[in-house]
């Protein structure tokens, strides 16, 4: 029988082995091309899952620094009543945290256009509330200069008179932000400092709008009804159109 296959060290096999060797690369290197494409999709779409768990995150704490702003309203509103004191919840916007404190008795609140509360703000640094009899001090002309009664408000204490540290100053959350607060004493909404909510012994209190934003730059808005003290949570920077008010220049503790 006649053997036609060439010899092993043969050129024409030497060159049918180069051949496929250098297919069998080829396949290994397309292999590892698809390779390389799909760990690129895996990563983008872990990048992409990332990002939502992320903004998931950071929407769950801003909610939640809207929630214990809600419940901090129901708790000085529910105090105001039961002590028979007027309560406030401050929201210091610079540091992004909320404090409570009281007073005994009425509580007078000038509003941004009387003088008297210029000159406070001036000199004394409060937000509005002045004890009565101190205001009407304050606006006697004299020749010297009127001397201006401090606000009869101070931190919630104990029956020792030491001020308990849970209605002490507490950041809303982690990167939680103040934007502002909109209340009927203040002309335009408050965006620095600090920024007080009333609340009075007869069961009343101030409409008022918070917006707060998270890192995202996400803003929701808390509403306080003036009535009953009870917040109400948006998802949006919430504007409204008018803030109740019991009157034109001023608002009284009705207890």
């Amino acid at each position: 029988m006649l053997d036609t296959a060439p010899p092993h060290g043969s050129p024409r096999c030497r060159g049918r082995s180069r051949a496929w060797r250098a297919g069998g690369a080829g396949r290994a290197a397309g292999m590892t091309l698809i390779e390389v494409m799909i760990v690129v999709v895996i990563m983008a779409l872990a990048a992409g899952g990332a990002t939502i768990a992320l903004n998931s995150v950071t929407r769950a704490k801003l909610r939640s620094a809207c929630v214990r702003t809600v419940a901090g309203a129901r708790f000085a509103y529910h105090r105001s009543v039961v002590r028979g004191r007027t309560v406030r919840m401050v929201l210091d916007i610079d540091s992004g945290s909320l404090s409570f404190e009281e007073a005994d008795g009425r509580v007078f609140l000038a509003r941004t256009d009387d003088d008297t509360r210029v000159e406070l703000d001036e000199t004394d640094g409060d937000l509005a509330a002045v004890d009565p009899w101190s205001a009407a001090q304050a606006r006697l002309v004299d020749t010297f200069t009127p001397s201006f009664g401090r606000s009869p408000f101070g931190p919630i204490s104990n029956e020792d008179g030491e001020a308990l540290a849970r209605y002490q100053p507490q950041a809303l959350g982690d990167n939680i932000r103040i934007l502002r607060v909109m209340t009927p004493h203040e002309e335009e909404p408050r965006e620095a400092g600090r920024a007080s909510i009333y609340f009075f012994p007869g069961g009343r209190t101030q409409q008022a709008v918070i917006h707060l934003a998270d890192s995202s730059d996400r803003v929701f808005s808390v509403v306080i009804h003036p009535l009953t003290g009870r917040g109400r949570i948006y998802n949006y920077a919430y504007e409204p159109e008018e803030l109740s008010d019991e009157g034109p220049q001023e608002v009284r503790d009705p207890g």
